[in-house]
């Protein structure tokens, strides 16, 4: 069973922007593709509660709605494929998963999403939400989310990544996060990131798999307005997200950061598609 989980919410707002995301791909018939795959699904949607009166705590009001919903589909036996607007989904979906010491996350994503308030230039929330998930900053409102307990950064895995800042390259390094640009997503079983993969598995039980949607080259879909170009093909993407489940058991997925606005052709949405089907086929079978 997968039980898609919709978090239409960016930066704590409800269908805004990114949020407008998931269910744009469920009326693009995601439910019924699944199916079609053979596979048994359902949809329950995160009801946040609104408002909450700043940005910072509607974010994390909303990562800890989805933790409840992503342990109550644990709870259930289904597989937790989350649809969200943005990265913040990762803190929710893994705090909700009842999370082991040597439970680690892939990441696929433009971004490293790995700057503090120290080193933002931007002060963009979500492009903290790696920093977050390894326990750099903000962590007296992550503790508040259920579950959640920080990940260890040699246990998670960036990849695809293009644009870092200065300042937040020395936060990743610092934290130990291994990174794999695009050139190294392929086929190939022998690619940098099937190799970062294998050392990766190495120090894990099982993984969370999470694909930020503007890791995919511009050629192939504009998926938000943070766009990045020298990004992977679809193909090398989805081929390297089949690659985990050969190498680590998966125990969840999340797809984000669609936003419809910025999709004036659709090529994005077919492209969201075929990941969700690449991230469903690592569900367990049944």
């Amino acid at each position: 069973m997968i039980r898609v989980v919709c978090a239409p919410y960016h930066l704590g707002r409800h269908r805004d922007g990114m949020g407008a995301g998931p269910e744009r791909l469920l009326a693009a018939g995601a439910p019924d593709r699944l199916r079609s795959a053979g596979r048994e699904v359902e949809v329950v949607e995160v009801d946040a509660p609104r408002p909450v009166g700043h940005e910072t705590g509607a974010y994390f009001a909303v990562q800890t709605s989805l933790a409840r919903a992503t342990a109550q589909a644990v709870d259930a036996g289904a597989f937790p494929l989350v649809l969200g607007g943005d990265c913040g989904c990762v803190l929710g979906v893994t705090a909700g998963l009842g999370r082991e010491s040597r439970t680690g996350v892939v990441w696929f994503d433009a971004h490293g999403d790995a700057n503090t308030p120290e080193s933002t230039v931007s002060g963009f929330l979500d492009g903290m939400a790696v920093a977050v998930l390894t326990g750099l900053c903000w962590q007296g409102l992550a503790g508040a989310v259920p579950g959640f307990g920080p990940v260890p950064g040699d246990q998670v895995l960036l990849a695809g990544v293009r644009s870092v800042d200065p300042q937040e390259r020395r936060v990743i390094e610092a934290a130990g996060i291994p990174v794999v640009g695009p050139a190294g997503l392929g086929p190939s079983g022998d690619s940098p990131f099937v190799r970062a993969l294998d050392a990766l598995a190495a120090r894990v039980h099982s993984v969370h798999v999470h694909v930020d949607l503007d890791v995919i080259d511009p050629g192939d879909g504009v998926a938000n307005g943070f766009a990045v170009d020298g990004g992977p093909s679809l193909a090398a993407l989805t081929a390297s997200v089949e690659a985990i489940g050969a190498a680590v058991p998966v125990h969840s997925v999340s797809l984000t950061s669609y936003d419809p606005a910025h999709d004036a052709d659709g090529r994005a949405a077919a492209s969201a598609l075929r990941l969700l089907d690449s991230l469903a086929a690592l569900a367990p079978p049944g």
